[in-house]
């Protein structure tokens, strides 16, 4: 955030109102000298003559423009006809409704951004004379500048600004804070929230305010602090819920800032995703999420659901510091396996377990393992005559609510192939018992013995063991 100003000086006069513009003018010429100087601090530099020309006899940096000479103000510069210059850029913040005001005695004049705002520019003697000027002045950085001549007799100048602080006047909200940062502390699981000073000149103090990822009410922790940190007293219940900080700034006048930017608050880390592959060849399954690099991340714990006495319950596998899981071999059962990763920060506390499964759980994955299992026992075969060839029969004697395949097939070769061909791959009828599919396989009537065998399949491609091997001829016709 921004201030408005720094010093709250009032010094009499008339007043007028005038509205601010324009863009950050360039320093004056005292800048090339290399002096810098402090935010909010002014540049000075003092000249041997009123109208501010030629190389300046000293250039320092001032806090407050409050002077009174009775002589020569430094070495080098003449008792009287001489002139100071003080020049500052600095950020405004929101800006708002400003004071400047001014005592001097001979000229003074103020600028904003290189534009008169005060002009009492002749010789008054020892008495001084002043102004009060009111100003809107916008947003963000602008110059500010004072050049004093002192013609003869005393030297004497005083000028401040300042915000209007009356909330009659002040309707310009302060600008929403920066910089918020957390630290939750896994110890007393508490979060301490702190941000950047806020820049405004009228700065009444902030406020601290928090609600849980997915809400939508604001709790307010502290109401009112100037502290620019903040100790949430909250411990929050199983250290599970996450949730969002924001800043908000208050002015005297009693206005209030947006919040800052929301600051996530997670107690625990979290996996926040969970993939994983079942190998074939192996049957073990791989699991893979990302790797938290939270400075609070202890290590990882590895479950998965198993039916134990009767009843399916998380079983812890093991734990890791890495990404990455591989499980013993699962059984090829076609059904889906469950598993959740959890997260133990430094201070011992770990992820929550509900008993039951969650589809919406980002660290718990649901995996489908195919079916690897073949059919147990391979079915019968018969051979027969049919017209032009042989009829085979392949069929399997278990019971209809147990069967472990969907369709048999039947491969026959040549004499002295020792390749077989597929002659029957098809789906039984399931109104049969037994489970029967029958093909009529063109052969030759050569007298040559043609070998025949069978096996079912299941739906995932698995074959079951192959039938005895079975030969025929056509006799020759």
């Amino acid at each position: 955030m921004y201030l408005k100003s720094l010093v709250a000086t009032s010094v009499g006069g008339a007043m007028s109102a005038v509205v601010l513009g324009g863009l950050l003018a360039a320093a004056p010429q005292a800048a090339a000298a290399g002096t810098s100087c402090s935010a909010g601090v002014f540049m000075r530099t003092f000249y041997k003559n009123t109208s501010f020309t030629g190389t300046p006899v000293k250039t320092d940096c001032d806090s407050a423009v409050s002077e009174s000479w009775a002589g020569s103000p430094v070495a080098g510069v003449p008792v009287n006809d001489f002139g100071v210059r003080w020049w500052m850029a600095r950020d405004f913040g929101s800006g708002g409704p400003f004071t400047f005001a001014v005592l001097a005695t001979d000229g003074v004049r103020v600028y904003v951004d290189g534009v008169r705002k005060i002009d009492l520019w002749a010789g008054t003697g020892d008495t001084a004379r002043g102004r009060n000027v009111h100003l809107v002045v916008p947003p963000g950085r602008h110059t500010v500048r004072v050049d004093y001549a002192n013609w003869t007799g005393a030297a004497k100048v005083k000028f401040a600004y300042a915000p209007r602080t009356a909330a009659v006047y002040d309707k310009v909200k302060p600008l929403a804070p920066v910089g918020v940062r957390t630290t939750y502390n896994t110890t007393t699981r508490k979060t301490t929230v702190s941000w950047t000073a806020n820049k405004e000149m009228d700065l009444a103090g902030y406020s601290l305010h928090r609600r849980p990822v997915g809400g939508t009410t604001w709790t307010t922790v502290t109401s009112s602090t100037t502290a620019r940190s903040h100790t949430d007293p909250l411990v929050n219940p199983g250290d599970r819920t996450p949730y969002y900080y924001e800043v908000r700034a208050k002015d005297r006048a009693g206005n209030i800032s947006a919040g800052s930017a929301d600051a996530l608050v997670r107690p625990l880390p979290i996996v926040t995703s969970l993939t994983g592959t079942f190998d074939k060849v192996t049957r073990k399954v791989t699991l893979k999420w990302p790797l938290n690099t939270e400075p609070h991340f202890d290590h990882y714990t590895v479950l998965s659901n198993d039916r134990v006495d009767g009843a399916y319950v998380w079983v812890p596998l093991g734990t890791t510091k890495g990404s990455t899981w591989t499980t013993a071999p699962v059984p090829a059962d076609i059904e889906a396996r469950h598993y959740r990763v959890l997260v133990t920060n430094d201070g011992g506390t770990t992820t929550p377990s509900p008993v039951g499964l969650d589809a919406r759980a980002p660290h718990e994955l649901w995996l489908a393992i195919p079916d690897t299992i073949a059919p147990a026992y391979a079915p019968d075969l018969t051979l027969g005559s049919c017209a032009g060839g042989v009829r085979a029969t392949a069929a399997d004697y278990t019971p209809a609510p147990i069967r472990d395949f969907v369709g048999l097939a039947i491969e026959r070769r040549a004499p002295g192939a020792t390749t077989w061909s597929v002659v029957l791959h098809k789906t039984f009828d399931p109104r049969l018992d037994p489970a029967t599919a029958t093909v009529c396989a063109a052969q030759a009537a050569d007298g040559r013995s043609h070998e025949y065998r069978a096996r079912t399949y299941d739906a995932a491609g698995n074959y079951s063991p192959y039938s005895e091997i079975r030969s025929m001829a056509l006799p020759m016709g």
